[in-house]
């Protein structure tokens, strides 16, 4: 009998070691000089703000579909620009604030909408100022612009909202996604109505610690295990997802994502009008429907969210983009899809059709503010 377990503890011993050689070899050896691995920028919470680690440049990559350079700058934003200077100087400033999308990683910020803005309008005379972090939602949004944006005296603001801003801005269950979406500021919905302000967290830097290790970054970004796994989950439980929304939730919640949605752009237009600053709200396309002849899910769903957005923003004085018809009226003529195979965001193209429609809305606001001049 102790014999037995004896070679059972040997035994076990050798398979740990054997493990750990491995761990060390996949780490050390082959993902270190023959698969390269996608690098991840830092965050960092400074003056209540997630944002990230300022003065880092590496390269972002997901499988081997995109490998795009990241170059985060002075202030902690994923830019072209080293740095925001808070003087101003002849150029018209705009600033463009969301999440992922206008961070940029995945297509790298050259081929990124604030780029492309900014190439559009000219560099000589305009200067597009991106404050984009993977996770931001629609709360976020309204921190972002109130204790970030307002500092550098911006002419124009635009915000990207995607169908996701909504729900995780209020919703517990919803808030603490990904190693940082728990640190965002968030909103708490009270009977009445009313609302409430949650402060933003400071962030746990235990998680930068693990991301030094090449295999989780391999793992859980390049290769987008926790996506493949919320995937299996899903579908387990038999959830349907529309844009990355969970279909169910927007049925059942769409009057509280109202009262928060107006709730945002309300405190945003106040403060845009005493500062004289031109609002201008983008919201994505359902292109999910788009692609399929027969749509899965019913598309009412979610460009009922388009339509209520559209209705808020104007109601307060901004200009609203819908891109649902921007892109559905390219894919009818060029049939070229917007997002990376691998990955829900925008693809080079996808940015590059919608910094067109943005920068029409653009050259319509400068016009106006001409005249009004």
């Amino acid at each position: 009998m102790k014999t037995r377990l004896k070679n059972l503890l040997f035994n076990l011993f050798l398979v740990f070691l054997s493990l750990v050689f491995s761990f060390i070899f996949i780490e050390k050896i082959v993902l270190k000089y023959f698969s390269p691995v996608t690098d991840i920028p830092r965050v960092i919470h400074i003056d209540g703000m997630t944002r990230y680690k300022p003065n880092q440049k590496g390269v972002y990559r997901l499988a081997n579909e995109y490998s795009a350079p990241f170059s985060i700058n002075k202030n902690g934003w994923n830019s072209h620009h080293k740095e925001y200077l808070v003087e101003r100087n002849q150029k018209l400033r705009i600033a463009i604030i969301g999440d992922s999308y206008i961070a940029g990683l995945e297509t790298g910020y050259k081929f990124a909408i604030p780029y492309l803005l900014e190439e559009g309008l000219g560099p000589d005379e305009v200067e597009v100022y991106a404050f984009g972090i993977g996770g931001a939602h629609l709360a976020q949004y309204l921190h972002i612009f109130r204790e970030e944006v307002i500092r550098f005296n911006p002419d124009i603001v635009v915000f990207l909202i995607i169908h996701n801003d909504f729900a995780p801005s209020y919703r517990k269950v919803q808030m603490a996604s990904g190693r940082y979406g728990g640190t965002f500021l968030t909103l708490s919905l009270l009977p009445g109505n009313s609302i409430k302000v949650v402060p933003p967290k400071p962030y746990n830097s235990f998680w930068d610690l693990l991301l030094d290790f090449r295999t989780i970054r391999f793992s859980f970004y390049q290769y987008k295990l926790r996506t493949k796994i919320s995937y299996i989950k899903n579908f387990v439980l038999d959830r349907q997802y529309k844009m990355n929304v969970d279909a169910e939730g927007l049925r059942n919640n769409f009057n509280s994502d109202k009262i928060v949605a107006d709730y945002v752009v309300k405190e945003i237009a106040s403060i845009a009008e005493i500062k004289n600053i031109n609002l201008i709200f983008a919201m994505n396309g359902d292109t999910q429907s788009i692609y399929e002849s027969i749509p899965s899910i019913d598309p009412s769903l979610t460009l009922k969210l388009n339509a209520m957005m559209g209705e808020i923003v104007k109601n307060r004085g901004g200009d609203f983009i819908d891109l649902h018809e921007t892109f559905k009226n390219d894919f009818e003529v060029n049939n070229i899809k917007f997002e990376f195979k691998t990955d829900g965001h925008w693809n080079p193209y996808g940015h590059m059709k919608a910094t067109e429609t943005i920068l029409n809305a653009i050259k319509r606001v400068l016009k106006m503010r001409v005249s009004m001049n």
